[in-house]
């Protein structure tokens, strides 16, 4: 490969890195104006909104959508680790690019991109139908895809003590 050609592509990379870096302050900062009385754990949890894949952030939309779903949780004090709805509709694109999806699947499709708040599509509209067929299998899939998709590293760090200057 060209040396041009490495310059060019660790500067596409980085600036891929640097662009969610500011999507997830942004998003810390707007999560600290919903949830006030959590603006100090939200402060910390810059290191939870670090992407598990690439592919989260392909589009700024479902990377925003994954970071406020955390932010969430932690403001509530829930648990991190499983994955997100964005995570789920990332996961469940890849599927569908390989095989069909079938109904309940689909259904878990339409139910995550409305939990991500994406925007509205035609699947999110048949989601109702898509419950009323397979609801509770759907709600067996949600938890067994955002389990497998858990990340045992997102945690919220501990609040640091006061240092001799605080």
């Amino acid at each position: 490969m060209q040396p041009a050609q490495l310059l060019a592509d660790l500067q596409h990379d980085l600036r891929s890195v640097f662009d969610a870096i500011d999507i997830a302050e942004e998003e810390i900062t707007t999560a600290q104006r919903r949830h006030p009385k959590a603006a100090d754990r939200i402060w910390r949890s810059f290191l939870l909104l670090r992407p598990p894949t690439d592919a989260l952030t392909r589009n700024d939309l479902v990377y925003r959508a994954h970071c406020r779903e955390l932010l969430d949780r932690v403001a509530a004090g829930a648990d991190t680790r499983p994955g997100t709805a964005a995570e789920c509709c990332v996961a469940l694109c890849e599927v569908s690019l390989r095989v069909p999806l079938n109904t309940s699947a689909a259904g878990l499709y339409a139910r995550m991109w409305k939990l991500a708040d994406l925007p509205p599509i035609d699947l999110a509209d048949a989601s109702t139908h898509y419950e009323a067929l397979e609801g509770a299998l759907i709600d067996d899939q949600e938890t067994m895809l955002r389990q497998k998709l858990s990340q045992d590293w997102r945690r919220l760090p501990p609040a640091s003590p006061p240092g001799p200057d605080q």
